[in-house]
């Protein structure tokens, strides 16, 4: 697979933040129960703990960048079919499998995280990863009849003397 496209390193970046705030869940999780199941703190209680506070604003504070790696993922657009496809996969992957750590934020119908106050229909993560993938294979197939109508050689000449011109001016 083509390395080079943008997609695949934030696919990468958002299957990390994933790693990361099940890992801050999971440490919240035993802070939680420890304290719980102690005499340290009565029942209930747990959350005014500040070892229970410093881990749920850990895993707070990573669920953050989890979302907003997940909404690089649509702004991201694939350059190649194979990371269209690794998009794609990825997704459909996280989703189809009990990945708990894998999850993507509500979105409002502008493809922005939703939030009460928003006046948009809330619409599914899979849309927003469905249009961007459609962009950029329509972006490819744009590019591909470029260079059919103009023949390859025509069009990086094309491209050579802009640049030039761009250059010298």
């Amino acid at each position: 697979m083509n390395t080079d496209d943008p997609i695949i390193a934030a696919i990468e970046a958002h299957r990390q933040a994933c790693a990361e705030t099940c890992a801050a869940y999971e440490h919240q999780n035993a802070v939680e129960h420890e304290l719980a199941t102690g005499v340290r703190v009565p029942a209930g209680e747990a959350e005014n703990d500040l070892q229970w506070i410093a881990a749920n604003d850990a895993a707070g504070e990573a669920l953050a960048v989890q979302d907003d790696l997940a909404l690089k993922l649509l702004e991201t657009q694939p350059t190649t079919v194979a990371g269209a496809a690794a998009l794609l996969t990825y997704y459909v992957d996280a989703v189809t499998t009990t990945q708990p750590e894998v999850v993507f934020p509500e979105l409002d119908g502008n493809g922005r995280p939703f939030e009460s106050r928003s006046i948009d229909e809330p619409r599914d993560f899979a849309y927003f990863i469905v249009r961007n993938v459609a962009a950029a294979l329509s972006n490819m197939a744009a590019a591909g009849d470029a260079i059919e109508q103009h023949g390859a050689g025509e069009l990086l000449t094309g491209l050579a003397h802009r640049v030039l011109v761009g250059a010298a001016e």
